[in-house]
């Protein structure tokens, strides 16, 4: 699927979206950015939250998901990640957003309100997700932050990341890690919980960050 192809399917999503018990907060005036997409193959696929960022004007200058065309820190923090898996960023990597509209407000700030707001909106863009990615067939996930996580798992209950990072308890760190099987997940492919940036605040994701990628390592060719 060309990028135009899939804005025009975004359109029709946001247009209903708009529509739907939470189109209040929708905003339609901001086309959604575009994938990144690197020149060879694509080896890895890594997805973003949504484009929403707490500035109003720097939102208009969003063009690309993640914000991968330019220097930033998740670019940093993304090519730091891919140095560990032998992949280069502008090569192997596919990065979009789940939700590829903009909000008039951060989910992150509604999600406080409505637990639910987060999964109510993925529910739109879920299907049109797996279109997107079907192209790069068995090519693994790798989802930035427990709220996308939870959009992707099949369960109801909250999954949290730490526990595939074998988390046993302050202090208390393992090297069992763990990934979700295509079975257990919306895009029926292998998913590498990942925190996102404000994750590394913790020392835990410090500590495992290397054990993790090194048993990420073998799931990516």
């Amino acid at each position: 699927m060309n990028n135009t192809q899939l804005s025009i399917k975004a359109w029709k999503i946001i247009e209903k979206l708009a529509k739907s018990e939470i189109g209040s907060y929708v905003d339609t005036s901001l086309a959604p950015p575009d994938p990144f997409r690197g020149k060879g193959k694509i080896r890895l696929i890594i997805l973003g939250q949504d484009p929403t960022v707490h500035d109003p004007e720097y939102r208009k200058k969003i063009k690309v998901a993640l914000l991968l065309n330019q220097p930033g820190g998740l670019r940093t923090y993304l090519g730091k990640v891919c140095n560990a898996l032998d992949i280069d960023l502008d090569e192997n990597i596919y990065a979009t957003n789940l939700l590829k509209n903009f909000f008039t407000v951060p989910p992150d700030k509604l999600r406080k309100k409505d637990p639910q707001f987060f999964r109510k909106a993925a529910d739109h863009w879920i299907p049109l997700l797996g279109e997107e990615i079907e192209e790069f067939e068995n090519v693994p996930v790798l989802p930035l932050g427990e709220p996308v996580l939870n959009c992707l798992t099949k369960g109801p209950e909250r999954v949290l990341i730490r526990y595939f990072w074998d988390y046993e308890g302050p202090a208390q760190y393992g090297r069992n890690f763990g990934c979700i099987k295509p079975t257990d997940n919306v895009l029926s492919r292998v998913i590498f919980p990942f925190p996102h940036i404000p994750g590394l605040k913790h020392k835990f994701y410090r500590q495992q960050m290397d054990g993790y990628l090194a048993f990420m390592k073998e799931y990516v060719n």
